[in-house]
């Protein structure tokens, strides 16, 4: 046994040492994720964590097997409002604009349907739905367990997406709506084919986003590639329901970030994904060089530092609504990869959007301007704490500190010339 737990070292030692030298493959990067969770377990972890599976399995086939031999539907015709669909969202800020989104253009497909969200923070993202047609109201994810059968079928979306088992009235569906069962079949094998990384989300998140990208897909269209929809837009139509602060009226301003997505435990001061704060003084001072004329707002919540040289620091001093309006006035928005950045896409503002540790293939825009790490990259979840620790081991991580300022004052500066 000790021989073994030696083998299994040995292997995730070479797997590291191929992060730093960024030559993994994706088989290499599955079978690393496993020697990782391999050696943080005992044999009786692994031993109860296989009998677990197993029984899941053994009870969803019982289950199964029931409703089809007494044909029992497992969410009952009698309590299902028709028409009416829910989606569950699991994840952050730039995740619900992506699944609203999908929202707007699942409904233009299937018709005359009305929906609800659910999400951890309600209120936050109701702006993003409140204008899509069919929308009813946005609620807290802990009642969707409990709600979740009165619907004619509920989605489950992330970086994927599904129908939520036992929550889907396949009888009414496959004799009225057509269009929503090819929809319900296309994201059925989907889920076939990518049920381990669907079942593993979020850890298998880095390998999958290597396998999407390799077959021409981006995450901003991934889904309405599951669901078999066309992707409309970029832009959306999120309601803008507070004023612009007076100190910007008659300002020609950009809006710069740092800051991360807080409800994700993270045990460091910053994350890898964070740029280095002295990089962005450095930014803002090169910009400010170029263009005087121009007036530049830090925006942000609670997390991340305060950047030297900004005109005006909004950095926890506006709630979400506040800062939305602010961008979408702005010229230009710079950030390392996070949910702003969604959403300036969503009201047509570009970025310069500066990439570490997360896959620029799968989280850029077209339409932005994506500054790419000069050494390393893309080992976001190679690691269960890719994100409070760099995978290869340096105590700054390598990706973002080789990130030139220079080069993104420049970038943003072209792209205020052209406005």
């Amino acid at each position: 046994m000790i021989q073994k737990k030696f083998r299994l070292v040995e292997k995730h030692r070479e797997y590291r040492k191929k992060i730093v030298a960024n030559r993994l493959s994706l088989k290499e990067k599955i079978s690393g994720r496993y020697q990782e969770w391999r050696l943080s377990r005992s044999n009786a972890q692994i031993v109860s964590h296989i009998a677990r599976r197993l029984f899941q399995k053994i009870k969803n086939k019982l289950r199964l097997s029931y409703s089809v031999h007494n044909n029992i539907h497992l969410s009952p015709p009698k309590k299902v409002k028709q028409n009416i669909f829910s989606i569950r969202i699991t994840g952050g800020i730039g995740d619900a604009v992506i699944i609203a989104r999908m929202a707007r253009d699942l409904v233009a497909n299937i018709g005359e349907y009305q929906f609800d969200i659910y999400f951890q923070s309600p209120a936050v993202i109701r702006p993003f739905f409140s204008k899509i047609k069919g929308f009813r109201e946005c609620i807290h994810i802990d009642a969707f367990d409990q709600t979740k059968h009165y619907y004619q079928f509920s989605l489950i979306a992330n970086q994927f997406v599904y129908f939520e088992d036992g929550a889907i009235n396949l009888q009414e569906i496959t004799a009225k709506h057509p269009k929503l069962l090819g929809i319900f079949s296309n994201t059925v094998a989907a889920k076939n084919k990518y049920d381990r990384y669907i079942r593993l989300h979020p850890t298998l998140d880095g390998a999958f986003s290597d396998i999407a990208t390799k077959q021409g897909h981006r995450r901003y269209t991934y889904l309405h590639h599951t669901l078999g929809i066309k992707y409309t837009s970029d832009r959306l139509d999120i309601e803008l329901v507070s004023e612009l602060p007076s100190i910007l009226l008659d300002k020609k301003y950009i809006t710069i970030h740092d800051g991360w997505d807080g409800n994700f435990p993270i045990k460091s001061h910053r994350p890898t994904k964070s740029i280095p704060i002295e990089k962005w003084a450095e930014i803002v001072s090169l910009i400010k060089k170029e263009r005087s004329d121009i007036t530049i707002v830090q925006l942000g919540g609670a997390t991340g530092s305060n950047i030297d040289g900004v005109d005006i620091n909004f950095k926890n001093k506006l709630n979400f609504d506040q800062a939305t309006t602010v961008l979408s006035k702005s010229l230009l928005h710079i950030d390392a990869e996070s949910g702003l950045v969604h959403i300036a896409a969503s009201l047509g503002v570009r970025s310069v959007v500066l990439f570490g540790p997360t896959n620029s293939d799968w989280f850029s825009y077209p339409s932005n301007i994506n500054i790419l790490p000069k050494e390393c990259g893309n080992c976001w979840w190679s690691t269960n704490n890719w994100m409070e620790k760099c995978p290869a081991g340096f105590d700054i991580p390598i990706c973002t500190n080789s990130i030139s300022a220079k080069l993104v004052a420049k970038e943003a500066i072209k792209l205020l010339n052209a406005v």
